[in-house]
């Protein structure tokens, strides 16, 4: 009868104690290579941080920008417009919101007209006026543009009410020659702008608010000239902020 067979009295059932101090295998130990060399760990482990770095900085820039852009949709739709000069439309840093040319305001000018025309010139010629002219009595261009698409949204330069106004912001011909502008020709792109611009003016110049001097532009002193023409304010002020908010959207673009 063979002696039975006690744990540990034959070899390959002994515990391997040189096993156990061995290193885990490469898949318990990923940042271990048999290839590596001293340091290599550590140094793969610096360079996951600055990448991880990398990509959330990244994230941060992108995320500001974008609420950079959404909180500027946010302020034209809220802020009350004061129409001085085109930084002071919006509570935000003068750099953010103005052009830094006069080309730049009326590239983006244009930019906002043609979405109401396919006459890519006439969207220039009308821009450049707006721009030129606006700037000389310091009327923001956003509030032109109000103005241009209340009296006229197809932009037809030789349009004519039924009480005899003219051109694209309706100029009564009794205005014709009174402002010092270069034509008396109503039916003129730059002249018609040239005294629109002067006519808004000098009622915003007469009056404590941009409302009133709309109402007096409109002719609607008393609300007897045209039918609800109360509502004209309004509408202008509404096309504004559209177009303020347009033309800062295209200017970060």
């Amino acid at each position: 009868m063979a002696p039975a067979t006690l744990p540990g009295m034959r070899g390959d059932s002994l515990p391997d104690r040189r096993k156990a101090a061995a290193p885990p295998p490469a898949f318990l130990a990923p940042h271990t290579r048999k290839t590596d060399k001293p340091g290599a760990p550590a140094q793969r482990e610096c360079l996951g941080w600055y990448c991880r770095r990398a990509v959330r900085v990244a994230g941060q820039v992108l995320g500001a920008g974008a609420l950079l852009a959404a909180g500027t949709v946010f302020a034209v739709s809220r802020q009350p417009l004061h129409f001085a000069r085109p930084g002071e439309l919006l509570s935000l840093p003068v750099a953010v919101v103005q052009p830094g040319t006069q080309e730049e305001e009326i590239r983006r000018v244009s930019r906002v007209l043609r979405l109401h025309t396919k006459d890519t010139l006439l969207a220039d010629r009308i821009a450049r006026a707006f721009v030129i002219e606006g700037g000389k009595k310091d009327i923001d261009p956003a509030l032109l543009i109000g103005v241009l698409l209340t009296e006229d949204a197809t932009l037809d330069v030789k349009a004519r009410s039924s009480v005899g106004a003219r051109g694209l912001m309706q100029i009564m011909p009794f205005h014709s020659g009174k402002y010092g502008c270069a034509s008396p020709d109503l039916y003129n792109v730059e002249a018609n702008i040239c005294h629109g611009v002067a006519i808004l003016a000098e009622y915003m110049g007469k009056t404590k608010t941009v409302e009133k001097a709309l109402l007096r532009y409109n002719g609607c002193v008393r609300g007897t000239n045209t039918p609800n023409c109360q509502t004209y304010p309004n509408k202008v002020l509404r096309y504004s902020r559209t177009a303020a908010s347009q033309m800062v959207t295209e200017l970060n673009e």
